[in-house]
């Protein structure tokens, strides 16, 4: 893989600058920013495509007229088109310096978007050659001139003894190379670079939240293209029946008389939406990585990593991103990274290529005694997490060789003192002799799984004693604390000893991170392709994806150092500094994935939504310890009740409770989670309406979201107050529902994941194709039987009249999620039952917004 270069310029960057708004007039608010009714917006984004459309029918200016019109997407960022200059005007002089910027901003972004999806293919002609299928299509008219006789030559081919899926594969990649709308980059996209250049790590709020509308109103353009193509596809006139002028010219141009590459050029309308949608994302985040590393994190700004996300991507998986990489990456880590809420839609493939540049062909090591990688399902599917602990200080160093002796604690000089321990260097007791943890102590970040794991009263290795006191002493400190020499396992002093891990971290000097694969890394030589081996590496190690780990990068704040190989030091802020400011973009926002590694003054308490977001995919090895990182994270006392946890907080924000975790049992307290820990759940449906017929097995596992936006709830002693948007149920409309959404198909009919887990049934056997919704419908038939009010219960967003969209399109297969909530006849109390599969769209009339309290 190459070193990017870029997109391709339409016009010169000096063009682009001279056509820009100037400072005080400037502005990234959208043309569809004021347009409040929901029905009014919809059909204006529509109407949008309208000259999209015909713009698209040009064989040799399509790009000019698809980028033109594009820009008025921003009213107020360009003061015109800039081909609208004259050929003698002379441009306005731009600063050198904010032209190097620009040029290098976007000379790192990918020279193309990554291909996520096909392109278009007349398939439908089963005579000729792959070049009869394609030459009326994108072939002919989006291809760069130079590429058009490659393309030709590769699809005339008769004698390519090669798979004709393989041929369209290759040539598709070929296109995909050589598309206008690929390889040039579009000029909103240049305004978007130049304004990030010029904004630098200035913190501007208005900004970036006018920035955040723009990519979501992308990301409706995107979708709402994909409703009109759907309905060319299929001929869906009906909803153009309108005979507005606007309604009228979109159907002209979406129903043609006469097909002449129309669908064609609608998938090159895909394209161009998403290669847009993705520069503009990296962009964006780009932008809020500098003011982050600067400022340190943000509460104030980490909402803003929360975009909206696009229908499109339910359709991909982790397989889709990261392709045939090399086995000894974990799925599971890679599952973590890209479903994190500021991976959405990123290009992984400069972390990938360097990732499998390092470790080549080495297999994978998440099976023990097996040399698979994980399926990525789940982290019990990995041994990494769950079954491959390392035998407690199996690591030495290399010189050692696993011959030295075990050094053991003074138990005596650890109970001399309280709070947070730490052991002394300086001493050459036969023993570790221990001192108060302070501002001069290094603590060490690290796995058991590696090899280092252990606790004081069975000792740890010399040479690691050795190695830790070594390193602590070149860091100007004069202890180390690490859990294997100063957390006892006698239950009062490990209580003692978790209390106090706030405050290691957040004082400590230096917190040092130890991973095998991190120290693999050689930075003697530190250019800025070493550095992006070692970032892409950490983003994926075993050390980022656990969940004490991340307590303690968290209360690190910015004094995290990595140990590489030959005890070579790196800070991870100037790791950072350097990837932003030199590396490849793509690779760099995915720092936004590992927000817990951003500089941070985290002594203060993190919010149990936010805190309970970043646990739900992190494993911690022995029971409980996710509930207790949980309140750590809140700046709680290291214990293990999570009502305890949810009685500390007031104000709930509703959206983090849509999530299949299971539920406290506990009076007041059914609504909330009993763990941040997701793990996948076991659920079973009768075939039949009684409890005897056959139970359809399957799997859940609904994610969290942290709620950002969602409206907030009381927390109040007889329950969960608070606003949503319900739909109360009886018997009719649970008929109606199951009518159109509870269908059955045969086991032996597209169910590979339902034979697997239902063997007992056999295949001729129709089972639910959704079977949680079919639950949901059982258990509120079951519940209305038994004279209760039943109603279908989902979050609204901040302002308490519209529904909250946070954590939907975000690539979940399962779509949409409500909870059933039962209320006892003479009872004001609604009890909350589970959160189920529902797949109802919320603008139906029947739903609408009430307080109520649940317990």
């Amino acid at each position: 893989m190459s070193r990017s270069t870029g997109p391709h310029l339409l016009f010169p960057y000096e063009t682009v600058a001279a056509s820009m708004a100037d400072q005080e007039t400037f502005s990234l608010e959208h043309r569809f920013s004021t347009v409040l009714d929901e029905n009014k917006r919809s059909w204006q984004l529509r109407e949008f495509f309208t000259a999209l459309l015909v713009a698209i029918q040009l064989p040799k200016d399509h790009f000019l007229a698809l980028d033109a019109h594009f820009t008025t997407l921003l009213p107020k960022a360009l003061s015109n088109y800039p081909i609208a200059l004259s050929s003698d005007e002379t441009p306005k002089p731009v600063e050198v310096k904010e032209a190097q910027l620009v040029a290098d901003i976007i000379r790192r972004l990918p020279t193309l978007p990554q291909r996520l999806f096909d392109l278009p293919y007349v398939s439908t002609r089963v005579t000729g050659t792959v070049w009869d299928r394609i030459k009326d299509g994108w072939a002919e008219k989006y291809v760069l001139p130079d590429a058009r006789l490659q393309v030709r030559e590769q699809a005339l081919n008769d004698a390519n003894p090669t798979p004709i899926v393989k041929q369209i594969s290759n040539i598709q990649n070929l296109v995909w190379a050589n598309l206008y709308v690929t390889t040039f980059i579009d000029t909103n996209s240049v305004v978007l670079a130049t304004k990030v250049a010029q904004k630098g790590t200035t913190a501007d709020l208005t900004f970036a939240r006018q920035f955040r509308q723009y990519i979501n109103v992308l990301a409706d353009l995107i979708d709402e293209f994909d409703w009109l193509d759907f309905a060319a596809l299929n001929q869906f006139t009906q909803p153009f029946s309108d005979p507005a002028h606007s309604v009228q010219a979109l159907r002209k141009v979406l129903f043609p008389e006469v097909d002449e590459g129309h669908e064609q050029g609608r998938d090159i309308i895909k394209v161009f939406l998403w290669t847009v949608w993705q520069r503009s994302v990296m962009l964006y985040f780009y932008y809020l990585l500098q003011v982050q590393l600067r400022l340190g994190y943000s509460p104030e700004w980490s909402p803003l990593f929360a975009i909206q996300g696009i229908q499109r991507l339910e359709e991909l998986d982790s397989g889709d991103y990261r392709g045939n990489g090399v086995d000894y990456m974990c799925n599971w880590a890679f599952q973590i990274l890209y479903t994190n809420r500021s991976s959405l839609g990123l290009d992984f493939r400069t972390m990938l290529f360097r990732f499998d540049s390092h470790f080549g062909e080495r297999s994978g090591r998440c099976a023990k005694g097996s040399d698979l990688t994980c399926q990525g399902d789940r982290p019990e599917s990995c041994q990494r997490f769950t079954g491959a602990e390392a035998k407690s200080q199996s690591q030495h160093i290399p010189s050692c060789g696993g011959r030295c002796e075990k050094i053991l604690w003074s138990e005596e000089s650890y109970r001399s003192f309280t709070g947070a321990r730490a052991v002394y260097i300086d001493s050459n007791n036969k023993y570790l002799q221990y001192c108060q943890a302070n501002p001069c102590t290094m603590a060490i970040s690290h796995v058991w799984s590696h090899g280092q794991g252990g606790r004081p009263e069975h000792g740890i290795n010399l040479c690691l004693h050795q190695k830790y006191s070594s390193l602590a002493k070149a860091c100007n400190c004069d202890s180390y604390w690490i859990d294997s020499t100063c957390i006892p396992s006698e239950p009062q002093l490990r209580k003692e000893a978790i209390e106090t891990i706030n405050t290691v971290f957040t004082t400590s000097k230096v917190i040092l991170i130890s991973d095998m694969d991190l120290e693999s890394i050689d930075i003697s030589t530190p250019d800025i392709e070493t550095l992006e081996t070692l970032f892409s590496i950490l983003l994926v190690c075993d050390w980022n994806v656990r969940a004490w780990t991340m307590l303690e990068a968290i209360r690190a704040g910015s004094d995290i150092n990595i140990l590489c190989n030959n005890g070579q030091l790196i800070s991870l802020m100037d790791l950072s500094c350097r990837i932003l400011n030199e590396g490849a973009i793509d690779l760099a926002v995915l720092l936004g994935s590992a927000q817990h590694l951003l500089p941070s003054h985290f002594s203060a308490a993190i919010s149990v939504e936010d805190s309970g977001f970043l646990l739900s995919q992190r494993h911690a090895s022995r029971p409980g310890d996710e509930v207790v990182i949980w309140g750590l994270l809140n700046s709680l006392k290291g214990e293990n009740s999570p009502v305890n946890l949810w009685k500390s907080q007031r104000d709930i924000r509703t959206g983090f409770l849509m999530s299949s975790a299971p539920r406290i049992e506990s009076p007041g307290y059914g609504w909330a989670p009993n763990s941040p820990y997701i793990r996948p759940q076991l659920r079973t449906v009768s075939l039949n309406d009684n409890q005897s017929s056959n139970q359809q097995y399957y799997m859940v596992c609904y994610q969290p979201y942290d709620g950002e936006g969602s409206h907030i709830a009381s927390n109040i002693d007889g329950g969960l107050q608070g606003k949503w948007l319900v739909q109360d149920m009886n018997a009719g409309l649970l008929a109606a529902y199951r009518e159109e959404f509870c269908r059955k198909t045969p086991l032996g009919t597209g169910h590979p994941t339902q034979q697997e887990l239902n063997p007992d049934i056999d295949e001729m056997v129709e089972v639910y194709e959704q079977p949680d919704t079919a639950l949901a419908c059982h258990t509120i038939g079951k519940l209305l039987s038994a004279g209760n009010k039943v109603r279908i219960v989902k979050p609204l967003a901040e302002c308490g009249t519209v529904p909250y969209q946070g954590g939907m399109k975000r690539g979940e297969t399962y779509g949409m999620v409500a909870a059933v909530c039962a209320q006892k006849l003479g009872s004001d109390i609604w009890e909350w039952q589970s959160v189920y599969q529902w797949l109802e769209e919320v603008d139906d009339f029947r739903w609408r917004t009430e307080s109520m309290v649940i317990v």
